[in-house]
């Protein structure tokens, strides 16, 4: 094949060990690449979330759905074993502690962040009331 004089090959002019720096980076940072977290990180944040938030013993996440991929926002279901406070109020020594299960509905931001999480049970009853919903009941 018949090359040019004037060009070059491109070994010549980039050497290997070098990073090539992409369009819009400046020199000396890091590239600023945004992916979308991994489920395993966002059951993760939703688990550690529960347990510092609501100080329960137990977290089991039941469903995990990407609403929106461009975003990164997660909804998360989780089933979450806490102590009885009722029969934590009444002092009753007990051998075994009785714990009450409770499902919780989570959304997360790209960032991993809680942004909103309530019972499951308080979710949905709120959600029905809410006006424009234009539902008719038999």
């Amino acid at each position: 094949m018949n090359e040019p004089k004037d060009t070059k090959n491109i070994l010549d002019t980039v050497k290997m060990t070098e990073p090539i720096q992409r369009a819009g980076e400046s020199s000396g940072e890091a590239p600023a690449l945004r992916r979308n977290p991994l489920i395993q990180e966002v059951r993760k944040a939703v688990c550690d979330f529960l347990k510092e938030e609501l100080e329960v013993q137990q977290v089991r996440v039941t469903k995990l759905v990407q609403i929106d991929a461009q975003t990164g926002f997660w909804e998360a279901e989780a089933e979450v074993s806490m102590p009885n406070t009722a029969i934590g109020a009444l002092g009753l020594s007990l051998r075994k502690e009785v714990l009450d299960c409770q499902d919780y509905l989570l959304r997360l931001d790209g960032q991993l962040n809680i942004v909103a999480y309530g019972r499951r049970d308080l979710v949905s009853e709120r959600s029905e009331g809410m006006p424009g919903d234009d539902s008719v009941e038999p």
